[in-house]
C-alpha cells in the first residue's frame, strides 16, 4: 500500500506512539456508551430486521461525564445481504422490487447497531492510526483527520491481540461504524428533557472507501487499500492535544466490553485533578455504584436484577484479576436477604498508577514539543503545519524529553 511521506501537521506527529503496548484515550468520545451489547438471556440484539413499512427505532441513552449529563442517540446502520428465499416472509421479499435476485436467494435489508465486535475493531483502527506517518489531513479546510490501511493489516493486528475475524467480518464492522449515526447532546437549562445543543452528529467514520468488492469470497480482497476519515470529536481532540495514552494491552486482554469501559473511566478519572504535587496521584479509591456502571457503560440489563448485578461484579473483578485494581470492595444495599444494589470501592494498583504517570509524561512531552514550534503555552485551535525536517526534530525532541524529565502540568485552554 502507499504510505504518506510526512503527516504535515504537528499534532499528527504527536499522536504517534511507537510503543505498541499503548493506545490513546479520547475521553468524552470513548466514554459515551456508543455500542449495543446483547445480554445472555435474549436481551436487545445488535442486529434486527425492520417490519414492513417501518424502521428500527434509535436507541436513546443518558450518561454523565465529569459531572455533566449528556444525551446520546444511536441510529442503526442499514445493510443488505443475500438469504435463501424460504428464510424470509413474502412481505420482506416484496418490500423492494429492485432487490437483487438469484436462484433461490433474494437480497434483504436489515439494520444493525455497533456492538462488541465493532468496539474491538475501532480500538485496532485507533492503534494503527498511532503508527508513524499513518495519518494525514483532508477536507476542504484541511481539518479532517484521515488514514489509509488494508483490511489485512486490521486482521493481523486483531490476531496479534488475541482476536480473530475474517476479512468479510472486518469489512462489515467498518461499514457498520461508517453508517451507524451517533448524536451526543448536552441538555440546556430550563428546557424539556431530550432537548438542547448537539455537540456531535456523525458516525465513527464519516468517510469510508474500501476498494475491494463486497462480493469477494472469504478473505479475498483484504490487500486492497482502504481509506477512512475519523469522527469530528476525534479530529478535534487530536488537534487540541486532548488525548492521553492508555494500555492497549489491557484493553485487548479484557474480555468484557463493560470492563473495557471501566478501564477507560478509571484512566480518565486519574489525572492531575486533586493532586497536591503535579504527577503525585496517591492511591485514592474511586467509587461507583452498579447502577452508574449500567447507565454509563451502555450494558444491557438482564431480566433478573441479580443476574445484572452479577455481570457488573464480574466486569469489576476482571480489573482486579488483570492487575489494574488492587482491590474492589463491594458494599451491598439489601432489602431483607435480597441484594438491591452494590457500590464498588475500587483501589488502583501500582501498575495502573505507573501507566497513568507514563501517560502524563507523554502529555507533558507533547506540550513541550508544541511550545517549541509555536512559542505558545495554550492549546492549539488549528492544526500546526510542519515541514519534514521539523517533523523529525519534533519526534527527537519528544523522545529525549521522555527519557529526561518528569511530567509537568498540561496546557492551558486557549482564550
Amino acid at each position: 500500500m502507499s504510505k504518506i511521506a510526512t503527516p504535515g501537521a504537528l499534532q499528527l506527529v504527536l499522536f504517534e506512539l511507537e510503543d505498541r503496548s499503548q493506545s490513546h484515550l479520547i475521553a468524552l468520545y470513548d466514554l459515551a456508551p456508543r455500542y449495543v451489547f446483547a445480554s445472555r438471556d435474549g436481551g436487545r440484539s445488535a442486529e434486527t430486521a425492520p417490519a414492513k413499512g417501518n424502521f428500527v427505532a434509535s436507541i436513546k441513552r443518558e450518561f454523565t461525564y465529569h459531572g455533566s449529563t449528556f444525551h446520546l442517540t444511536i441510529q442503526p446502520a442499514r445493510l443488505t445481504k443475500m438469504v435463501n428465499r424460504d428464510q424470509v416472509s413474502r412481505d420482506q421479499v416484496n418490500r423492494d422490487d429492485g432487490a437483487a435476485q438469484t436462484d433461490g436467494q433474494t437480497e434483504i435489508e436489515y439494520e444493525v447497531f455497533p456492538a462488541e465486535r465493532e468496539q474491538v475493531v475501532e480500538h485496532v483502527v485507533r492503534r494503527l492510526a498511532m503508527d508513524r506517518s499513518r495519518l494525514s489531513l483532508g477536507g476542504e479546510n484541511r481539518d479532517k483527520v484521515q488514514m489509509r490501511f488494508t483490511l489485512y493489516e486490521i486482521q493481523r493486528e486483531l490476531k496479534a491481540v488475541g482476536h480473530t475475524l475474517s476479512i468479510r467480518d472486518i469489512r462489515e464492522s467498518l461499514t457498520i461504524l461508517a453508517r451507524s449515526r451517533i448524536i451526543i447532546g448536552k441538555p440546556a437549562e430550563g428546557v424539556k428533557k431530550g432537548r438542547g445543543a448537539n455537540l456531535l452528529e456523525s458516525t465513527a467514520f464519516p468517510v469510508l472507501a474500501i476498494r475491494s468488492r463486497p462480493d469477494l469470497i472469504g478473505d479475498e480482497g483484504g490487500d486492497e487499500e482502504t481509506h477512512l476519515q475519523f469522527n469530528p470529536l476525534v479530529s478535534s481532540a487530536i488537534r487540541n492535544l486532548e488525548f492521553k495514552p492508555v494500555s492497549y494491552q489491557w484493553l485487548m486482554r479484557l474480555k468484557s466490553p463493560v470492563s473495557r469501559w471501566l478501564y477507560n473511566r478509571l484512566s480518565a478519572e486519574y489525572d492531575y485533578s486533586g493532586a497536591e504535587v503535579p504527577g503525585d496521584l496517591g492511591a485514592r479509591a474511586m467509587t461507583l455504584s452498579a447502577d452508574e456502571i449500567i447507565k454509563n457503560s451502555g450494558m444491557n440489563v438482564w431480566s433478573r436484577r441479580r443476574d445484572t448485578l452479577r455481570a457488573v461484579t464480574s466486569a469489576v473483578d476482571a480489573l482486579v484479576e488483570e492487575g489494574i485494581l488492587t482491590s474492589a470492595e463491594k458494599l451491598y444495599d439489601k432489602v431483607g436477604a435480597r441484594i438491591e444494589g452494590i457500590t464498588y470501592v475500587m483501589l488502583p494498583s501500582a501498575k495502573f498508577l505507573a501507566q497513568v504517570r507514563k501517560a502524563q509524561a507523554v502529555e507533558s512531552a507533547n506540550v513541550a514539543a508544541m511550545r517549541a514550534i509555536t512559542g505558545d503555552d495554550r492549546r492549539p485551535t488549528d492544526f500546526v503545519p510542519v515541514t519534514p525536517a521539523a517533523t523529525v526534530e519534533a519526534r527527537a525532541r519528544r523522545a529525549k524529553r521522555l527519557t529526561e524529565e518528569p511530567p509537568r502540568l498540561p496546557m492551558a485552554e486557549a482564550g
